[in-house]
């Protein structure tokens, strides 16, 4: 059991658990009863792990999301080693890491603890701190073979030499150049490329060193990959301290309080220095070999690119040159040398006793070793300067790139994930920032707390013994600044998606072909590759693409199958369908985040450096949508996914769920188009899904698919051309920005059909949530831009339900008596439609009550959709609604002659008896809960008064005056007859006081 200190058992007693434990311990009850004796907890730690039994892991999930909600985890400190502010945080970040290197051990230690009677408190939170000790990394999933990845070797080969796209190159020059432009001193000329897999980060840094000379390392744990691994250099620099060095530091007379930590510490700063110092070394060698009255520095940039590039991988084995194989080969062995030669050295070991903040650096700055390292760097330096330049402007004469930097972050008997290597690596390269020469990370994992230094160095509590082997620089300058740190650039993160897409459209040529396809066409898989990142454009085997992409969306790892328990990937496949984004406002959000970057496909748009939080997006890439899909169509995947969505990221707050069913919205149209193309696929097979052999659906089988079959009749009262209409839709993208006018909404929604994405439209927009494009013409046609048109959605989560009448301000009637002549009364201040069929009771409020001088949407200039000359369909989603008498779908026209028909379906409620498609997929039960987390409940007129403290939230000024009417009674008044309206003079409610 771990040692409380004196300070750790006074807070524990100040705060005591009271009855905060007392749901765990109801769900704890129910679990066990479900058993005919009672499990131990050793097993039920083990079942939960392991994952065979899911009810076991929910139950210790629901434990470790308990313990940090309790005031006392809030005030304990962190445990030891840890960077975060409180034992709360840490539990937080150990629960996201289940079931991966967890002890179970520990695990059924806290468990026996939190169910004792009474329970000993100070016991139940040292069996807490026990869950951060070592444990043995379970055994890992089987990496792809090389074999198995030849062909796509050979691909990757192809489209590494092919053109390359220049616009990150292009930003990655300025960003340098505006990092060493700042006013402020930095700490080291060092950029972090940071995002997920596929993005191209090795082809930027590789692309770079065409033109400036570059050591590049190659760092990759596995042997597959292009380019291949530095399996030498990699083996070096992540080696565990030998024995021998062990011993050498451990016996030194210089006394030390942390012998171990310090045996790490010295170590690490030996290998990097070996490594830096032998690569400048050998790399010289080949400099002064080159004629320096022959070439610019540029074309010796180019020579040595060449030199170190790899082979055709139609060869077996190391794809390297030879060239490279010895270059790596004489750096590892130089470097070695250099490395144990230091470790005897007791001077050098001297310059690593102490332990305050920037001491480290403080002592090897002015030390013999640095002056030596100097010495070689100024030397490689001279000669490159010798080499005439193209470009006077650029500063720098060498670039040292580390490929999967992450690589270096290796769990150790003393930390969980050890970055002693790295912060050495880091530390070395700072002695070096007034030479022009730049240092490039490069990093899939977003291990942005480890890989970017922090503001704030790790706290160290009075007493406490740490591992500063493991502890950031805390980047005090030397002299004359005080306490102002030194700055470290931020990430660089700008990759661009799309880049194959982007390349065509801007060339004239490619252009006029990529607007002459069909929408048969962007059912193509090389079509489809276009979009997302350049990795799937790499691919000449469709089904391999295709392959790849389900793997990425788990993970990664070869034979790995999709979990619907598993919130990683459940975060995953739904945020590529349905375009989820992370509750920000909540950190336990922020290890969902940077684990989706890091193993799941999520992409970095910035990063907050003093905090580590990052901004990220799911991208709208049609070849993970088609993949995550495949998941989900395995039977059960839907429903099972769908509540673990609901019930732990939806009402745990980790995603943001919209602010009146946006996110159920955006699930029951997915789930519609799916039930249309599981129905397509060979049965039992979802993974048979062919959006080549069936590139588009018609609106109508979209519209029997979404709604219950009961309403499928008044559906077929709607024009067979808007009915007839194809739609290809397969995933939500999203904007912020208002939607355009003129044919800038026409040009959208090409694109949108061209990428097969619907799109959830800005909270902002006065009238519509979504965007679904549709095409008024055949499959095999070249798309012509004035055929488009488009389903509109308008989410409504207000008890009392309103009408199209009142958000379009016009007169709508049912289809079978259809007001052919009579223009409306746009003067009159009520519009009245009371013409209804047999089968639908005529709907409630059909009248309309101008409440303000507004123009109706449609006349508007800020009416994004003028141009269209085709009927639009519009869906009016009343989700929180109870019909009562009235039918629960209804289908009405617009009336007015002088605009293209608008066709709205007013549906009321949110169950299977509305929507047909969660019946289908089998979600009914699941979507009821699912509603309930992922809609915010309309607060009344407490929530108003609060809201109005955001003054100008809104901009009419009764927004700023609001008047608040109470009957006799002093409660307020209920109207009713505002038809829905928001009293707010807008025509969608936006319920921000949520």
């Amino acid at each position: 059991m771990a040692n409380l200190s004196d300070e750790c058992k006074a807070t524990i007693s100040k705060y005591p658990i009271g009855q905060g434990l007392s749901t765990f311990l109801e769900r704890y009850s129910e679990f066990v009863s479900k058993f005919p004796s009672r499990p131990s907890c050793s097993k039920i730690a083990s079942e939960a792990i392991t994952g065979s039994v899911k009810e076991a892991d929910r139950l210790i999930k629901n434990l470790l999301l308990t313990l940090p909600t309790l005031k006392a985890a809030e005030e304990l400190p962190p445990h030891r080693g840890s960077s975060r502010e409180s034992l709360s945080e840490d539990v937080v970040s150990f629960r996201a890491r289940l079931p991966g290197q967890v002890s179970a051990k520990a695990i059924a230690n806290l468990l026996e603890h939190a169910i004792a009677e009474p329970v000993n408190e100070e016991s139940l939170w040292s069996a807490v701190y026990d869950l951060f000790g070592p444990v043995t990394p379970p055994p890992r999933s089987k990496a792809i073979s090389p074999s198995s990845h030849t062909p796509f070797l050979r691909d990757l080969y192809s489209d590494w030499n092919g053109e390359f796209f220049e616009d990150p190159l292009i930003g990655l020059r300025q960003q340098m150049k505006d990092c060493i432009s700042g006013p402020l001193p930095y700490y080291a000329k060092t950029l972090v490329f940071v995002q997920s897999s596929g993005m191209g980060k090795s082809r930027l840094a590789d692309n770079f060193g065409t033109t400036c000379p570059m050591i590049n390392f190659i760092l990759r744990k596995d042997s597959v990959g292009y380019p291949p691994t530095d399996s030498k250099i990699q083996q070096f620099m992540c080696q565990e301290i030998p024995d021998d060095v062990l011993k050498i530091v451990l016996n030194s007379p210089s006394k030390t309080e942390y012998p171990h930590p310090k045996a790490a510490i010295v170590w690490n700063h030996s290998v990097m220095f070996g490594i830096l110092k032998a690569s400048f070394e050998i790399f010289n060698v080949w400099v002064e070999g080159q004629t320096c009255t022959e070439m610019c520095l540029e074309e010796l940039a180019n020579t040595r690119h060449k030199e170190m590039k790899p082979s055709d991988t139609n060869r077996t084995g190391d794809t390297s040159s030879q060239e490279r194989i010895d270059f790596c080969d004489e750096v590892e062995r130089k470097a070695s040398a250099t490395a144990r030669l230091l470790v005897q050295d007791q001077e050098w070991r001297r310059l690593f006793n102490s332990t305050q903040d920037s001491a480290v650096r403080k002592a090897m700055e002015g030390s013999k070793y640095i002056k030596e390292l100097l010495s070689v760097v100024e030397k490689l330096t001279n000669n490159l300067k010798k080499f005439r330049r193209r470009n006077q402007s650029d500063e720098h004469l060498l670039v040292i790139v580390f490929d999967e930097a992450a690589s270096l972050f290796i769990p150790t008997r003393l930390s969980k994930l050890d970055s002693g290597r790295y912060i050495a690596l880091n530390r070395m390269c700072s002695f070096l920032k007034d030479h022009p020469l730049w240092f490039f990370f490069l990093s899939t994992e977003s291990k942005v707390e480890k890989i970017l230094p922090a503001d704030i160095s790790i706290p160290v509590d009075e007493g406490e013994v740490i591992d500063y082997s493991n502890k950031s620089s805390a980047r005090f300058p030397s002299m004359g600044a005080g306490e102002i740190k030194l700055r470290v650039f931020p990430a660089f993160v700008s990759f661009p998606l799309d880049i194959e897409d982007r390349s065509r459209m801007r060339n004239p040529v490619s252009k006029k072909e990529e607007l002459a396809k069909s929408m048969a066409d962007f059912s193509q898989p090389k079509h489809m590759a276009m979009f997302g990142r350049r990795l799937w454009h790499a691919y000449s085997d469709a089904q391999g693409m295709y392959k790849v992409a389900r793997l990425k969306l788990v993970g990664g790892r070869e034979n790995a199958t999709y979990d619907s328990d598993n919130e990683n990937h459940v975060f995953a496949a739904l945020s590529f369908r349905l375009s989820l984004d992370p509750c920000l406002e909540n950190s336990m959000s922020l290890p969902l985040v940077r684990t989706a970057v890091g193993s799941f496909m999520r992409v970095v748009i910035s990063i907050n450096q003093p905090t580590g939080n990052l901004h990220t997006v799911t991208p709208s890439e049609p070849v993970l949508a088609k993949a995550a899909m495949e998941h989900l169509c395995h039977p059960g995947k839907w429903s099972s996914s769908v509540d673990k969505l609901s019930r732990e990221l939806l009402q745990n707050g980790l995603i943001e769920k919209g602010l009146k069913g946006e996110l159920f919205a955006r699930l029951v149209l997915i789930l519609a188009h799916d039930s249309i193309r599981r129905d397509a696929a060979t049965p039992g097979n979802p993974e048979q899904i062919d959006l080549e052999r069936m590139p588009t659906f018609t609106v109508e089988e979209f519209l029997r698919a979404l709604y219950a079959k009961d309403h499928h009749k008044s559906i077929s009262n709607i024009d067979e051309p808007i009915r007839q209409a194809k739609m290809n839709f397969t995933h939500f993208t999203s904007t912020r920005a208002n939607l355009p006018t003129g044919s800038a909404i026409i040009n959208l929604c090409h694109d949108l059909l061209r990428r097969s994405a619907a799109m959830q439209l800005s909270p902002n927009n006065p009238a519509f949530d979504q965007l679904i494009p549709i095409y008024f013409g055949t499959n095999e046609e070249t798309v012509d831009p004035e055929k488009c048109g488009v389903i509109l959605i308008q989410n409504k989560n207000r008890v009392k339900a309103t009408t199209p009448n009142h958000i379009f301000d016009e007169v709508f009637t049912q289809p079978q008596m259809r007001q052919s002549s009579r223009k409306p009364d746009t003067n009159s201040s009520i519009h009245q439609s009371t013409e209804y069929t047999s089968d639908d009771p005529p709907p409630t409020h059909q009248t309309i009550t101008k409440s303000s001088k507004k123009l109706p949407i449609r006349q508007s200039s800020e009416y994004a959709f003028k141009e269209m000359k085709h009927p639009i369909l519009f869906l009016l989603f009343d989700l929180n609604v109870n019909p009562g008498t009235v039918a629960r779908v209804q289908v009405t026209h617009s009336t007015d002659k002088n605009l293209p028909c608008v066709w709205a379906i007013h549906s009321r409620g949110h169950t299977d008896e509305v929507f047909g498609c969660l019946r289908a997929m089998a979600v009914s039960n699941e979507t009821n809960a699912f509603f309930a987390s992922a809609v915010v409940k309309e607060k009344g007129l407490y929530g108003d008064i609060a809201r109005h403290n955001l003054v100008f939230d809104k901009l009419e000024r009764g927004f700023r005056y609001p008047e608040i009417k109470v009957d006799e009674s002093g409660y307020e008044e209920v109207s009713d007859d505002d038809g829905g309206q928001d009293v707010d003079n807008d025509r969608d409610i936006q319920m921000e006081d949520a």
